[in-house]
């Protein structure tokens, strides 16, 4: 069971193109529809949390900490939303799939973790692949391409300084669900905010449009969510991560089967030599303890 809610996390994760896709197409922004995303999110998962009894209070300190990771999570939203306009879905979800390479990285130099073949061969994986998906030996890398490359890239940078957050808050007695409703909430708030600024605030006209809206908060950030947290408790965080790959995969496949985004080698190459290097990442303590144990032999 822990293998199959993994699978479910990062599959619903990855259809988020699926919902969000048809409601930009309808006329509503990247912003918009965001903030849908996290305020249904938020309401569906607080029943959830009373349902289950779980406790909502957090000290001032706690919900600072909270705001902070909040905003670097809804940034990474943001742009991930936006590279929908710019790029088809699938290499945008593979493009912000880097995250776990850039969250080792920033152990690396700010808690001290050690710098291994792994890390390297990791990180030469990730930028051959972000290469191949950028076009590579073609050479489709000008103008809107390379800023939008560079900002997809930027989104899983805020992706991964909100992960390395969770570890360095050490919010106590705060559950993974709890901790996501708040997260959530102020996701909210900051996006509602972001799209008044902007003047992109738009309300949805139709029942189709507030159900796009329900299955995108419902399916990628409830249900996926709640999985995730199911999966890591029987399986553990580590093969939970590996099984992660499948948020690309899904993403690419909805991309090329729905919305007829194009299909290469080059693609294929890209979100294979992407997923090698997370789950590369993933895997390192486990392969160097197997190259160590064979060579003590």
């Amino acid at each position: 069971m822990g293998f199959f809610y993994s699978i479910i996390s990062s599959a619903a994760f990855g259809l988020i193109p699926l919902f969000t896709l048809p409601l930009m197409h309808g006329g509503v922004s990247g912003p918009s529809a965001l903030f849908y995303r996290f305020a249904i999110a938020t309401v569906v998962l607080g029943l959830v949390l009373a349902v289950r009894g779980e406790r909502f209070s957090a000290r001032g300190i706690d919900l600072c900490k909270l705001a902070g990771m909040s905003f670097m999570y809804t940034m990474a939203a943001l742009l991930f939303f936006w590279g929908f306009k710019h790029m088809p879905s699938g290499v945008v979800a593979t493009l912000q799939f880097t995250y776990p390479v850039m969250v080792m990285l920033i152990m690396i130099v700010f808690y001290h973790e050690r710098f291994s073949w792994i890390t390297a061969l990791s990180i030469l994986l990730a930028i051959a692949g972000v290469y191949l998906l950028c076009g590579g030996s073609d050479g489709d890398m000008g103008g809107a391409s390379t800023l939008a490359v560079a900002l997809l890239l930027l989104s899983a940078l805020c992706n991964a300084v909100y992960i390395t957050t969770i570890y360095a808050a050490r919010i106590p007695n705060m559950s993974g669900l709890v901790m996501t409703f708040y997260v959530l909430a102020f996701g909210a708030v900051i996006s509602g905010a972001n799209a008044l600024l902007a003047d992109s605030f738009q309300p949805l006209h139709s029942w189709w449009e507030l159900l796009l809206a329900t299955l995108l908060a419902v399916v990628t950030a409830v249900i996926s969510n709640l999985t995730l947290i199911l999966a890591v408790q029987r399986i553990g965080s580590t093969l939970t991560s590996i099984l992660g790959v499948m948020e690309p995969v899904t993403a690419v496949v909805v991309g090329i089967l729905v919305f007829s985004e194009p299909f290469s080698m080059s693609l294929v190459a890209g979100v294979a030599f992407i997923a090698a290097s997370v789950v590369l990442v993933m895997l390192g303590k486990q392969i160097t303890a197997f190259f160590q144990r064979h060579k003590h032999a």
